[in-house]
């Protein structure tokens, strides 16, 4: 009789790499599947992963890594960590090799996921991931906090299966299971609109914590996205450490030095965003743009609500993104170009 639980997660990136690194601190088996290159130097080297407030306190842990699926063990249960536009061909991959039943879990920012996702596999977990991650190098990440991560799904699987799910995490990384998983979904993409304007500026690389025009456009963005996802039929769902509805609602309406110690708080919290190590750091074109700010603009079209900062920073987004290399502008120019 087997032992012990195998989990394989595929993507070695920020989130792949803590999780895996967290999970096998428990009583499970843990795989990681990427590139060669990458598998190499974490069979190699080992994962090392760090809260970004102590750098030097490093997390080592040994999992065993593959780039070739033949001679990944059988899993128990995937773990997807890769980003939307790379679903479909990986899921079909997993299914040539391990078939539609095994339970997959997928940790992707927004919700299409939900609609690629079902086309491959009948067990599915979908999860919101409630901490920041970035990538030094190969193995080695760095994160902004410890969890939680909220998990649920649409049907398809048992209670026992989410409960299990549940169990193993939690040896590893506060994991919580939510009954309305839409409602924590949608609070997240609320959250997640604003790493396109970030992303814009590269904040990792520029500090904006004196720019009024920055707090400005970025408490809009997201009080825009509230009310969108209010008439969109959306609650609120409460998600550890992150800003709730009625603080950015205030933000939102209220002048900007009344808020101005909580927004200074949060924005101590906004790393480098998915988006910035996808079109800066790894210099690509794709990005979950799409996936986030333009599924919060059709919803918004769909439900009749306005959403002036969202539009113009969205179609900033999409001129530049594209340029290669890319460069970031000035918050001056985004000012000008949402208040014409």
């Amino acid at each position: 009789m087997k032992d012990k639980k195998h989990y394989l997660v595929f993507g070695a990136g920020a989130i792949g790499t803590t999780v895996a690194a967290w999970l096998s601190d428990g009583d499970i088996e843990v795989s990681l599947f990427d590139k060669q290159e990458i598998s190499d130097h974490i069979n190699l080297h080992g994962l090392e992963v760090y809260h970004g407030d102590e750098p030097d306190k490093r997390f080592k842990s040994r999992v065993k890594a593959f780039s070739d699926l033949d001679n990944v063990p059988t899993p128990d249960v995937i773990i997807l960590c890769i980003k939307n536009y790379s679903l479909d061909g990986v899921s079909q991959l997993l299914v040539d090799k391990f078939g539609q039943d095994i339970l997959v879990i997928g940790l992707q920012n927004g919700i299409e996921n939900q609609q690629i996702l079902p086309k491959y596999f009948n067990k599915l977990i979908y999860g919101v991931v409630c901490f920041n991650a970035w990538v030094d190098n190969f193995g080695v990440v760095g994160y902004q906090k410890k969890g939680p991560i909220a998990l649920g799904h649409n049907g398809g699987i048992t209670e026992q299966d989410i409960h299990s799910v549940v169990q193993d995490f939690n040896q590893g990384v506060e994991t919580l299971a939510y009954k309305n998983f839409a409602d924590a979904a949608h609070s997240k993409i609320v959250i997640n609109l604003t790493n396109s304007l970030s992303t814009l500026v590269a904040l990792h690389q520029n500090d904006q914590s004196k720019s009024k025009k920055f707090q400005k456009l970025l408490t809009s963005m997201t009080y825009e996205g509230i009310k969108v996802m209010k008439a969109a039929g959306y609650k609120e769902s409460k998600l550890g450490g992150m800003p709730g509805w009625l603080l950015i609602t205030a933000a939102g309406v209220l002048p900007g030095f009344v808020t101005r110690k909580p927004y200074l708080k949060n924005l101590k919290k906004m790393v480098v965003s998915s988006m910035a190590q996808d079109i800066i750091v790894n210099g690509s074109s794709t990005s979950e743009l799409e996936s986030i700010n333009g599924y919060v603009l059709s919803l918004a079209r769909q439900y009749g609500v306005k959403t002036p900062v969202n539009d113009a920073i969205y179609k900033i987004c999409k001129e530049e993104f594209i340029k290669s290399p890319f460069k970031p502008i000035s918050v001056d120019f985004i000012w000008q170009y949402t208040n014409q």
